[in-house]
C-alpha cells in the first residue's frame, strides 16, 4: 500500500512536468501561427493549471504531554486546456489529487488515505451569440478515485476503490462563458451513471444502487459552474459545483459536490493551500453514529497544507 501511494505522488507531481511540455507545444504552435493571415494567427490554446506537493510532520520522544508520530504527504494536479477557433470551442479539465499520512512508530505505524480523487470534464461547444459568449454544448464529466478507502481507523472494512463508485455524466446544453476563467454550464437532460464495479460492495448496495448491481442510470437536469480566477497576483481562487436531480426517483432532492481551492504562493515554488469538498447525495446512506440509522448526510472534507507549488500559464 505504501510503496503505489509513493508512486501516486510521485506520478502526480511529475505529470506537472509533462503538463508544462504540453504549454510549449501549444505556445510554439501559437507562435508559428503569428506569421499567418489575421484569421489564422489568433491565438487558439488557452493553458492554464498548478501543480503541488505538501507535506507534513511530527516527532515525539520522551514527551510528557503525549502525542503520536506523523509523516503526511499530498500532491494535486489542476489543469485547463482549452481550444478555440471561429465559432468552435473545446475545453478540458484535468483534476488529478493523492495524499497519505502515516501515524506511530516503525511496525506500529498505520497508513491513512488523507486525499484520493480522479475527476476529467470534457466539453465541445459551438458559438450561438458571439457577443453575448453563449454555446451550445456537449459535455462529459468522468470522476472516481486511485486507491481503496477503508473505515479508519479499521483498515479492514473497504469502503471504497477504483471506480467504486465512478460517476460519469454526460448532457447536452448551454454554456455561457463571459471571461476564460469562467463558465456556468445548464443541460435540461444529462444522463447520470454511477459504478460500483466491487462485487462486495454491489451486493450491500453502496452508493446507491441496487443490492447484486454494478450500475445505476438517472435522467434529469445538471448545472456546473467553473471558476478559476487569480484575486491577486499571488491568490488564486478555484472554484466547481454541480447540481443534479433526477426526473424519475425522487426529483427535487438534489445532489450537490462543491469543489473549492484557494492557493496562496509565496514565490514560484512555494505555496499554501486550502481546499475543500461539500458532497450531498440523497442515494448515499452514511451512518454517523452506532446508535442512528443510516441516511443522508452531508460530508464535508477539509485540507490545509504548506508545500511545493508551480503554477502553469
Amino acid at each position: 500500500m505504501k510503496k503505489i501511494a509513493l508512486l501516486l505522488l510521485v506520478a502526480i507531481f511529475s505529470s506537472g512536468v509533462f503538463a508544462q511540455e504540453i504549454q510549449k507545444v501549444a505556445k510554439a504552435k501559437n507562435e508559428a501561427l503569428s506569421g499567418a493571415p489575421a484569421d489564422t494567427a489568433k491565438k487558439r490554446w488557452f493553458i492554464q493549471g498548478s501543480t503541488g506537493l505538501t507535506f507534513s510532520q511530527a516527532a515525539f520522544s520522551n514527551w510528557a504531554a503525549g502525542g503520536q508520530n506523523s509523516l503526511g504527504l499530498s500532491a494535486l494536479l489542476n489543469m485547463k486546456i482549452n481550444y478555440k477557433k471561429n465559432k468552435h470551442a473545446w475545453s478540458n479539465t484535468i483534476d488529478l489529487g493523492y495524499g497519505f499520512q502515516v501515524l506511530g512508530k516503525s511496525k506500529e505505524a498505520k497508513f491513512s488515505k488523507i486525499n484520493d480523487k480522479i475527476e476529467l470534464t470534457t466539453a465541445y461547444g459551438f458559438e450561438l451569440d458571439q457577443k453575448e459568449h453563449w454555446y451550445l454544448t456537449v459535455l462529459a464529466n468522468f470522476r472516481t478515485q486511485f486507491d481503496k478507502g477503508y473505515n479508519y481507523p479499521n483498515d479492514s472494512v473497504v469502503l471504497s476503490k477504483f471506480m467504486a463508485p465512478g460517476y460519469l455524466i454526460v448532457g447536452v446544453g448551454i454554456t455561457y462563458t463571459p471571461e476564460n476563467w469562467f463558465y456556468l454550464y445548464l443541460s435540461p437532460s444529462s444522463g447520470r451513471f454511477t459504478f460500483v464495479l466491487d462485487t462486495a460492495l454491489a451486493n450491500q448496495g453502496a452508493y446507491g444502487v441496487e443490492k447484486g448491481k454494478k450500475f445505476r442510470g438517472e435522467f434529469g437536469p445538471y448545472l456546473r459552474a467553473d471558476l478559476n480566477k487569480d484575486l491577486t497576483k499571488n491568490i488564486n481562487l478555484t472554484s466547481t459545483l454541480e447540481l443534479f436531480t433526477d426526473y424519475l426517483k425522487g426529483f427535487g432532492n438534489i445532489d450537490v459536490n462543491w469543489n473549492l481551492s484557494l492557493t496562496m504562493n509565496v514565490n514560484n515554488w512555494l505555496a499554501a493551500s486550502i481546499q475543500t469538498q461539500l458532497i450531498y447525495d440523497n442515494d448515499i446512506m452514511i451512518q454517523s453514529g452506532p446508535d442512528e440509522l443510516p441516511g443522508p448526510r452531508t460530508q464535508f472534507k477539509e485540507m490545509l497544507g504548506i508545500g511545493l507549488s508551480y503554477k502553469i500559464n
